[in-house]
């Protein structure tokens, strides 16, 4: 199954997590611990089949692949020019089953801060709601907004006239992060966060 993203003016198609290995194709059986990464391609570059999706073939910059213990653990992994973004070890859920949560926050962390310095703005929408969902498990506070300097307006005028920055901290501690709020209605918010949900297999 895949997710249809309406954010751009093209579609994208993100697996779900994969029900086979994408190295070895054996199945991953529900309950079973596997590992999954987070794919980046670089732009035009057509995904291949993904032995966990049920071959298909897929347009989106980001593909979700998943390996079995044995396949990761003797280095099989996405091949050049496939760059790991993020990847986490996860249990494969049960298809019969409402979804649970898999993954913990380090790895919502760990995507929120891969993303930062990106000015496609389907990763600027992507990490904002990823910052919403951080807020609402009081992993991030929100402290205000800031004024965006001379760096911020040339990368992001074109892209976003009403260029608004929010100030966070991380609970425990003082370290701040930059969030850009691309003013996304509440239907695009639930778009993003039904891709990030697709993508991790969470309940969000």
């Amino acid at each position: 199954m895949a997710t249809t993203n309406i954010l751009r003016n093209q579609t994208w198609n993100i697996g779900n997590a994969g029900r086979r290995c994408a190295a070895c194709g054996a199945e991953l059986a529900s309950g079973t611990m596997c590992w999954a990464v987070l794919v980046e391609w670089p732009a035009g570059t057509p995904l291949p089949a993904n032995p966990g999706d049920g071959g298909n073939i897929l347009t989106a910059p980001y593909q979700r692949m998943d390996y079995c213990p044995p396949c990761w653990e003797s280095g099989k992994r996405p091949a050049p020019p496939a760059e790991m973004f993020s990847w986490w070890k996860t249990i494969v859920p049960d298809i019969r089953k409402k979804r649970k949560p898999f993954v913990d926050d380090s790895v919502l962390l760990d995507l929120f801060d891969r993303l930062a310095g990106r000015h496609d703005i389907a990763d600027i929408r992507f990490r904002f709601v990823l910052a919403l969902l951080l807020m609402r498990k009081r992993l991030l506070k929100y402290e205000g907004t800031e004024p965006p300097d001379a760096q911020w307006q040339q990368a992001l005028s074109q892209l976003l006239p009403q260029l608004e920055l929010w100030k966070m901290t991380r609970r425990g501690g003082d370290e701040a992060a930059v969030v850009v709020n691309p003013h996304l209605s509440a239907e695009q918010i639930g778009d993003v966060a039904q891709q990030i949900s697709t993508i991790l297999s969470e309940e969000i």
